[in-house]
């Protein structure tokens, strides 16, 4: 009796935190319990656990907790600004124009080749010209200096291109005008998909010379995708419903996901997108095989089974609103139009809680961060 009644929570057996840890999905959480003591801290390291839940972040440096809100920050170098993330990375700018992409948690960092080398445009002042960038890669958590990457940019005049980069190098491209508009591109099978203006591109890459990735051959697997894979169900005059396209690979599978955007009639003067409400998805498949998408600037697909806390559930489509990404001036709130959407029921849900308040922010739109082992 004596020892039971001496016993401490720092005392508590491993397999036992290792079960309470399994059912916290938020990686702050995660974090205040190993904060608790040494015994804990070194217990919970040993743990096999679930991905946490993504963050959702915003380009004024404020990360989000899903589905919570809570606002979390994280200390970037002193002359690089954040512009977006890919998985577990961020994609920062230095004041200098070097790029690099940076792990926040193990401050591994990687190098990439300059914006005046990726964007030979001028880029101009970002709040009236943005620019986006989207990094894809094979295996984008286990990147390393010899890693290949697909860089998409799509900037505020329309002009689009997709660079193929061997950090810190840029080793070849693929250039598009404002009449042929770049999508979303995707690594599937070893291959680069893209999406161009409603036809799916196959971009075979092999290393040539010095082991430089470059394109050895474009192919269109479908010159009408788009039309194959959505029926316009909003007959509605009083909305003008345009469609944004996204390739997510999905246990196996390349899916195309098609998002419908409602914007009520007559369009505004200016930013009309500023103002469009998500109407629904669509995807060419019965199920997501118990996966749950991700959508946005960046998009993946994770196994609902695999997480803690019954987020995020199988079937289900979270969503940020990117599709105004290259417009003008800033949107009216940053976390407008971010939603769920249930493909069983087909109805649209709050991502955040209604209480969440985040200042405003001058560009860009917000990003799924994936802080996968952490800590």
């Amino acid at each position: 009796m004596a020892n039971a009644q001496s016993s401490s929570w720092s005392d508590l057996r491993p397999e036992l935190l290792g079960l309470a840890l399994k059912r916290v999905p938020s990686l702050a959480d995660r974090v205040r319990v190993r904060a608790v003591c040494r015994s804990w801290r070194n217990n919970a390291q040993l743990q096999l656990l679930p991905p946490p839940l993504p963050w959702l972040s915003l380009l004024d440096g404020t990360f989000l907790s899903f589905p919570s809100g809570e606002i979390h920050r994280m200390l970037l170098p002193g002359d690089a600004r954040y512009h977006g993330s890919f998985d577990n990375w961020l994609f920062l700018v230095h004041s200098d124009g070097e790029c690099s992409l940076m792990n926040p948690f193990s401050k591994t960092v990687l190098q990439l080749p300059k914006l005046a080398t990726i964007w030979p445009y001028e880029m101009g002042n970002p709040a009236e010209h943005p620019v986006l960038f989207k990094f894809v890669g094979p295996s984008s958590l286990d990147m390393s200096p010899d890693s290949l990457l697909a860089a998409m940019i799509v900037d505020g005049s329309l002009r689009s291109g997709i660079r193929i980069c061997k950090p810190p190098v840029a080793t070849d491209k693929l250039r598009k005008n404002n009449r042929d508009h770049i999508y979303d591109v995707a690594f599937f099978d070893g291959k680069l998909y893209s999406l161009i203006s409603g036809m799916l591109i196959v971009l075979e890459i092999v290393e040539r010379h010095k082991h430089q990735p470059k394109i050895s051959s474009i192919k269109c697997v479908s010159d009408n995708i788009c039309n194959l894979a959505i029926a316009d169900s909003y007959d509605d005059a009083r909305y003008f419903c345009p469609s944004w396209e996204y390739l997510v690979e999905s246990a196996g599978r390349l899916l195309l996901v098609v998002r419908r955007v409602g914007i009520l009639l007559p369009l505004p003067e200016r930013n009309s997108f500023h103002h469009g409400r998500t109407l629904s998805f669509e995807v060419r498949v019965s199920s997501l095989a118990g996966q749950a998408l991700f959508i946005g600037t960046y998009s993946k697909s994770v196994p609902a089974a695999e997480c803690a806390g019954g987020l995020p559930q199988e079937d289900c489509i979270y969503f940020t609103c990117d599709y105004a990404r290259t417009c003008r001036g800033p949107p009216p709130d940053p976390l407008r139009d971010c939603g769920v959407f249930d493909m069983r029921t087909r109805m649209v849900t709050p991502l955040l809680p209604e209480t969440t308040v985040v200042r405003r922010v001058a560009q860009g739109c917000p990003t799924w961060f994936f802080p996968s082992g952490a800590v």
